[in-house]
């Protein structure tokens, strides 16, 4: 079958063909996955996707794997990768990768990275037999029941690119691409700060997620985050996290009335 899977660019699909493609090439995987083309559209922007780097690839014209890239500078992210079953352990999983791997090192990037979700063994195997290297564990987060949120002025709204000017300053941080700064203020959201020096992100669309939590380093340690991730829990019921949580954070979001879902990914790196 390889002689008949043809490459394509992600370009030549919209938004909402490859919501659909994707969902489509997921069928079966070990976490059920959706998207629609509005989401799409809105989460992979703000990742920074390069539509000309995406692939899709094909067989008898019919859409059979995607592959979607991000990138930034001399660093690019494999952000989405699905495989219908029916290709599944024939070699192509490889084979694709390898063909994004060519690619990023003809671009001239240095950094590939990735996440996979913890438990996915097929996934995990190919990416270490490909050379990617585990890096971290990231988890999320939900919320418990919480008391009725009453309005005390703490909390202060500003703008997300303020927030996120402030980390980019920051250089011991090395968050993971879903919480950088440059993800942060593309997304459809609210930001807040607390005493002028605890910050969050919340994505307001489809549901309450919280992005990011930020604090300026010399207030660190003073208790200034577990206060911010309560008022948070408060005033936004049902309040969760994308899992692009490092894992060495789970303690804070504990104390705070949260609790850790039990999927994990792996972030991984491949040095190019």
């Amino acid at each position: 079958m390889n002689s008949k899977v043809i490459s394509n660019a992600a370009a030549h699909w919209s938004s909402h063909q490859l919501a659909e493609i994707l969902s489509h090439c997921f069928e079966g995987y070990l976490v059920p996955f959706t998207i629609d083309g509005e989401t799409f559209a809105s989460r992979f922007s703000a990742e920074d996707i390069s539509f000309n780097d995406s692939k899709v690839w094909t067989h008898n014209g019919e859409p059979k794997a995607l592959a979607l890239i991000t990138r930034r500078g001399q660093s690019c992210r494999l952000a989405a990768f699905a495989i219908r079953p029916e290709l599944r352990g024939q070699g192509f999983g490889k084979l694709f990768m390898q063909e994004l791997i060519d690619g990023a090192r003809e671009r001239g990037d240095r950094n590939f990275w990735l996440e996979v979700i913890v438990g996915n063994e097929s996934g995990v195997s190919l990416y270490e037999r490909m050379g990617f290297v585990r890096q971290q564990t990231l988890v999320g987060f939900d919320t418990t029941q919480s008391p009725q949120f009453t309005e005390t002025g703490e909390l202060q709204e500003i703008d997300p690119l303020v927030m996120a000017k402030k980390m980019m300053t920051d250089d011991s941080l090395n968050l993971p691409w879903l919480s950088a700064p440059e993800t942060l203020y593309k997304l459809p959201g609210k930001a807040y700060v607390l005493n002028d020096i605890a910050y969050a992100m919340v994505a307001t669309t489809p549901q309450h997620r919280l992005r990011m939590l930020y604090v300026d380093p010399l207030a660190r340690g003073k208790g200034q985050a577990k206060k911010l991730l309560t008022l948070l829990r408060e005033r936004f019921p049902g309040l969760y996290t994308a899992t692009a949580i490092p894992e060495q954070l789970a303690p804070l979001y504990l104390s705070s009335g949260y609790r850790q879902d039990p999927i994990t990914q792996y972030e991984m790196l491949l040095k190019l």
